[in-house]
């Protein structure tokens, strides 16, 4: 047990409850279904879903076989700062929370929009985290950190 908590172990499983209540939220809940910009609301939805799509499957190639999900990095695991690692440090998180936006705007669904709002929160903490883990393995992370100042979405967080 000890290696798992030192390991995030936490931090993941309070990730997928925070997956299943979103989930419930898109799928459970009543959409908004009157309102003047409905279409616009679907058509940001959309883009952001691609968006979302596109940076957490690039980020996944570039990664590869070192992914985890827990925040500690695997033995042997290289630091990535290519791609989509050149304009955010957690590119994935950021992925997972530009797409849930936009599932949730595609569905005309407010509590799903207000899950993946919490997603923001929840993953600059667990960044804040990670960052720690990733700072005592890589040498070179406080420069690459500096480098490479948004953590999840660029140009914005």
């Amino acid at each position: 047990m000890a290696q798992f908590t030192e390991r995030g172990g936490w931090w993941v499983v309070a990730q997928l409850v925070l997956f299943a209540f979103y989930v419930v939220a898109l799928i459970g809940t009543e959409p908004i279904t009157e309102g003047y910009a409905l279409d616009l609301a679907q058509v940001i939805g959309f883009t952001l879903t691609v968006a979302g799509a596109v940076m957490v499957g690039w980020s996944l190639v570039l990664i590869g076989r070192h992914l985890t999900p827990y925040p500690a990095p695997n033995e042997g695991t290289v630091l990535v700062a290519s791609g989509p690692y050149r304009l955010v440090r957690h590119p994935i998180y950021g992925g997972l929370i530009v797409g849930a936006m936009g599932l949730a705007l595609m569905a005309l669904n407010p509590w799903a929009v207000m899950f993946a709002l919490v997603f923001v929160l929840f993953f600059m903490a667990k960044t804040g985290f990670e960052e720690d883990l990733l700072m005592e393995r890589f040498p070179g992370y406080g420069e690459y950190r500096a480098l490479v100042p948004r953590r999840l979405i660029p140009w914005l967080l």
